[in-house]
């Protein structure tokens, strides 16, 4: 059983952890500013240059969520011309998502983006905060093993 110290360390370093997903979460927000994508939308273009194809409820699994959210957020892509669906002769009810020329054209070019904003994001203030707080999060992490 724990201690009263104890369980106060693990809640302190679940409000570290917290933080530090707050952080990162922004840290990524401010380096998609200037792509023009929500978060989802680029995990889905990341994800199929990645794997090549994908179903919506391979991406629905992949990102945890429904398939109607990825639905809404495949149907903007497709109607930019970045995917494009193709259904299975066989089996109509599968319909294969892949990017478009336009669509590997525009993950390169926002990856870069995406790295180009974060390297000037990592010479701010928060990047040492950030540091500081998993730092900080490990020092909790000994004490309780």
């Amino acid at each position: 059983m724990l201690n009263h110290r104890q369980t106060k360390i693990q809640f302190e370093s679940l409000a570290t952890l917290q933080a530090i997903q707050k952080q990162a979460y922004q840290m990524l927000m401010q380096g998609l500013t200037t792509t023009g994508f929500s978060m989802r939308e680029c995990g889905i273009l990341i994800y199929l240059e990645q794997h090549g194809q994908a179903t919506a409820s391979e991406l629905a699994d992949a990102f945890i969520v429904k398939r109607t959210l990825i639905f809404r957020n495949t149907w903007r892509l497709i109607q930019d011309n970045l995917i494009q669906s193709q259904v299975n002769q066989t089996d109509r009810r599968i319909v294969r998502l892949t990017l478009t020329t336009n669509g590997q054209e525009t993950v390169q070019r926002s990856v870069r983006q995406v790295q180009a904003n974060l390297k000037t994001f990592n010479q701010s203030h928060d990047l040492e905060k950030l540091t500081k707080q998993v730092e900080t999060l490990s020092q909790q992490l000994a004490k309780i093993n």
